[in-house]
């Protein structure tokens, strides 16, 4: 699955602007925690004051002041400390934790700052001696340097969360700046290209002011120059067909009247004009019709049609007709499949590519019809499927056989009396429906036609 460019780009600055922001958060977190680590230093720094301190507290005032003291330094640090004697007795009547004994006569010993952690906190020691000569330790309890610096898990999941969030709706407004110009233009693209020439972006885009603007304004003027030229030559052959009718019309006149004066021997010259003029009236009418259709798209009123129905009808015809040449039409597969449209118009496109494979299947042969209800792309559709069994066409050609007078051999259409104007009409009246039609070569020779139309009512399978 292709994914968008707005995904991707929304993605993108999402995970680029979370990344950042979590390790500003984190590494904000972490450095909250770093005063203590100072206060650790500054401890160690100062312990052999702390220690020379205690002792001549402890000297001159006794117990009471050195309680006293190590409270206020407490308040004050936020540091515990408690007091060894040289037999390893705490003597300031203070709690001391299960190591701060050991590490006390490991500094006695050393004369030296001792630290030790312990649990979530420091044990940092050094030993002084008193005025009198008598030898004593003193033991801090400092917070050791952790993530979070206090910060409990739950705030700073929240505040990653908030992070997260506020990333994601600033990345999602830029992503979508960005690619809504994208989402128009191939909107603006589909419409044109299913036959609305009226289709027009600048309005849109022009308030941008940036390069999206300028695409918009290239669109609108290849769109303009479209539906110029497409406009242009509806009109050319519009104009072009009515301007023939008219001498067409008296050549016909002429003609009965050189009929009357002439005698037997011009008779088979007058027929040749005859055949000649009726072949160019009908190739009038189809020009006529191949105009038509795209200007009385909006107008035509639509109803449910039973295309069974329709497509025995046109079967029955060309089947009747074909006969005479030992050729056949036969319906081989038939479901009950509604659809929505002109009864006319679908009838004159399924006949134009039933008669189309009339021309070139082989004698004694049957041009096959099928119609069939699918699902395609949880669409609904109605399937005709015409294969003939004639010689093929070749696969560069087969994508424009529905191009108005498009030949594959110039010399066998001329002699077949196509125009090559009847497979353009059919998918001309195909796509005003919203259908599609294909041509595929078949796997045992012979040309196979499929059109799609979507289905207004999906039958009931048990009907």
């Amino acid at each position: 699955m292709q994914s968008s460019l707005f995904l991707k780009i929304f993605l993108w600055f999402w995970l680029a602007m979370t990344m950042v922001a979590g390790v500003l958060v984190i590494s904000g977190e972490m450095t909250r925690s770093f005063p203590q680590i100072p206060t650790f230093r500054e401890f160690t720094r100062r312990a052999m004051s702390f220690a020379r301190r205690s002792t001549q507290v402890l000297e001159r005032g006794g117990l009471p002041a050195l309680e006293e003291y190590l409270e206020q330094l407490e308040r004050s640090s936020r540091i515990r400390v408690v007091v060894f004697d040289s037999q390893g007795r705490e003597i300031s009547g203070r709690a001391a934790s299960a190591g701060a004994g050991a590490l006390a006569a490991r500094a006695l010993r050393s004369s030296r700052v001792e630290v030790q952690p312990e649990g979530r906190m420091l044990l940092v020691a050094q030993s002084a001696r008193a005025p009198g000569g008598e030898g004593y330790t003193v033991v801090g309890q400092i917070p050791g340097p952790r993530i979070g610096g206090g910060a409990q898990p739950l705030a700073l999941a929240l505040r990653l969360l908030l992070v997260v969030m506020t990333g994601g709706v600033v990345c999602y407004g830029l992503a979508r700046y960005l690619t809504s110009p994208v989402a128009r233009l191939q909107k603006a693209t589909q419409q044109l290209a299913g036959g609305d020439l009226t289709t027009r972006v600048g309005s849109v885009l022009e308030k941008r002011g940036d390069e999206f603007s300028d695409l918009g304004h290239d669109f609108d003027l290849m769109a303009e120059r479209i539906e110029g030229l497409i406009n242009s030559q509806r009109r050319l052959l519009s104009d072009i067909s009515h301007e023939l009718r008219s001498p067409l019309a008296r050549l016909n006149v002429a003609l009965e009247l050189a009929r009357q004066r002439a005698g037997a021997e011009a008779g088979a010259s007058l027929d040749r004009i005859e055949r000649e003029a009726g072949r160019m009236n009908e190739l009038i009418s189809q020009l006529l019709g191949l105009a038509r259709l795209d200007g009385d798209a909006e107008s035509r009123q639509e109803e449910s049609i039973p295309l069974a129905d329709l497509v025995q009808e046109v079967a029955a015809d060309a089947d009747y007709e074909a006969t005479s040449q030992n050729r056949r039409v036969s319906v081989m597969e038939s479901e009950n499949c509604i659809v929505s449209g002109s009864p006319e118009l679908l009838r004159s496109a399924i006949e134009n590519i039933v008669r189309n494979g009339l021309h070139y299947t082989a004698k004694d042969t049957r041009v096959e019809v099928r119609l069939s209800c699918s699902q395609i792309d949880d669409q609904g559709y109605a399937v005709v499927v015409v294969r003939d069994h004639g010689p093929g066409v070749p696969e560069g050609s087969l994508k424009e056989l529905f191009r108005p007078f498009y030949r594959v051999e110039e010399a066998r259409d001329r002699l077949s009396g196509g125009s090559g104007l009847g497979l353009a009409i059919a998918e001309r009246i195909i796509r005003l429906h919203g259908g599609t039609v294909t041509a595929t070569n078949a796997s045992e020779k012979g040309l196979q036609v499929e059109i799609r139309i979507p289905l207004r009512k999906v039958p009931n399978p048990k009907s």
